[in-house]
């Protein structure tokens, strides 16, 4: 390996690490295994918080299907994030332990490019009517104009996402 990619993959690594050192005790990034879920958790719980929802991330998840309760309801919200270094369009499956799903894009400008909002019983719904899996992998597709978000949940527009200064 060259001196300049061995620098390069060590200051990416010791990054990250910096990163964990931190977010392990930190009450919103500590939740999740890898690093973009819990940038993710972190944009929802923004959100969450700037609706009043007094949201707690789980502070030990094992794959329950929810990432974040909401203190005013105790709803079990899932948030499922895709970034644009992921070129398959899809991620990891929705579990349905959860009330609500919050679906987080990230573009390459490392700014929020798609927010979704959708009840359980709406995906369900809306899954059912299309003839798709219940338990589907999260995809960029759900925030297309023929998306789960968008014909039956909350896709937020560009503006809207701007006013909560999500990232």
């Amino acid at each position: 390996m060259n001196i300049r990619r061995k620098q390069l993959c060590l200051n990416y690594l010791k990054a990250r690490q910096e990163f964990l050192e931190v977010a392990n005790n930190d009450e919103v990034l500590h939740g999740n295994d890898n690093i973009i879920g819990r940038i993710g958790e972190a944009i929802a719980h923004s959100f969450l918080e700037q609706m009043e929802r007094r949201p707690k991330v789980v502070k030990h998840q094992s794959n329950e299907g929810y990432d974040i309760i909401c203190e005013n309801n105790d709803s079990r919200v899932s948030v499922k994030m895709i970034t644009s270094e992921n070129k398959r369009g899809s991620t990891s499956k929705i579990n349905h332990k959860w009330d609500e799903l919050i679906g987080i894009e990230l573009g390459e400008d490392l700014k929020v490019k798609n927010f979704g909002l959708i009840t359980k019983e709406a995906f369900l719904e809306e899954q059912k009517r299309k003839n798709q899996s219940l338990e589907p992998n999260f995809s960029r597709n759900m925030f297309k104009e023929n998306g789960v978000f968008a014909l039956a949940g909350i896709l937020f527009s560009i503006e809207q996402i701007e006013e909560y200064n999500l990232l």
